[in-house]
Formats: C-alpha cells, structure tokens, sequence
C-alpha cells in the first residue's frame, strides 16, 4: 500500500465514474457483470490485490485482444477448452512483471443473477483455469489467501 493510500486510508483507487463505466462497455460490446461494475464504481483498479492488480475501467479488454501470444500458444499446444475459455473472456488483471497470472471474467457463462463465472489462471503452473462463481468470489478467495 502505497503512503497516499495510507494517509486517506482508500486501499484502492479513485472511482471509476459511471460514464467511464458505460463507455468500457460500449466499447467491449457487453454489460459487465453486476460485482465488478460496483466494484469499478468504487476503485477503478487496485494495486496488488494477491500477486496482481486489477486493472481499470479504461484497460480491460477481450483477452484475445490483449494477449494474442499467449492465446496462440495455447491453441497451438493443443488445450481447446482453455482457449475456449479464453477467446470469450475479459482480463482484468495486470502481472506487472510477477508470475504470469490472469483473472478472467468469462461471459459466455453467467448465472441469472448476471454474474459471470471468473477464473484464476497461472499458465505457467500448469494451465488449470481455478474457478470462482464470480468476481466477488475470487477477490475474497485472494484476500483470504494472502491474509
């Protein structure tokens, strides 16, 4: 946590404004489900959630639009329902230079709450997608386990 962070005690960032909102999703093409745009509306992003950071509202995207390389790896090596899962996902996440890891939102399952399933996924740790029922879920798996 940085000292500004400290000093006005938001752990996160400043809110994303509901028009920045509106325009991630024009331009992603999808309404994004309902935790992660609070969550948005609340920090745009946070530095170091786990071993990652969440990017904002103006830096998420498709994850074939945001890491084609690895996607082609991917299919390359052969894993079709990783891919599958990929091609339809947003990253959210940011390594910064870590491990590798990605959170994704896959919208091509979601509850009828309009939560879509998220995933934890470490590509260099074997390839296993770890799901989570939602974005919610998998933020307060990642608290807990770095608690």
């Amino acid at each position: 946590m940085s000292q500004t962070q400290r000093e006005t005690r938001r752990p996160g960032r400043e809110p994303a404004s509901e028009q920045a909102v509106l325009a991630a999703e024009a331009r992603l093409g999808v309404r994004l489900p309902p935790a992660y745009r609070n969550f948005l509306l609340t920090s745009n992003g946070w530095t170091t959630i786990g071993r990652l950071d969440l990017l904002g509202a103006e830096e998420i995207g498709w994850f074939p639009d945001l890491d084609p390389g690895l996607l082609e790896a991917w299919e390359s090596a052969g894993f079709p329902d990783v891919t599958g899962t990929l091609e339809r996902s947003l990253l959210i996440t940011n390594d910064d230079g870590g491990s590798g890891g990605h959170w994704l939102l896959d919208s091509g399952r979601v509850a009828e709450d309009g939560e879509w399933i998220a995933y934890e996924w470490w590509p260099g740790e074997g390839g296993d997608l770890e799901e989570h029922d939602n974005f919610g879920d998998l933020v307060a798996r990642a608290v807990e386990a770095s608690s």
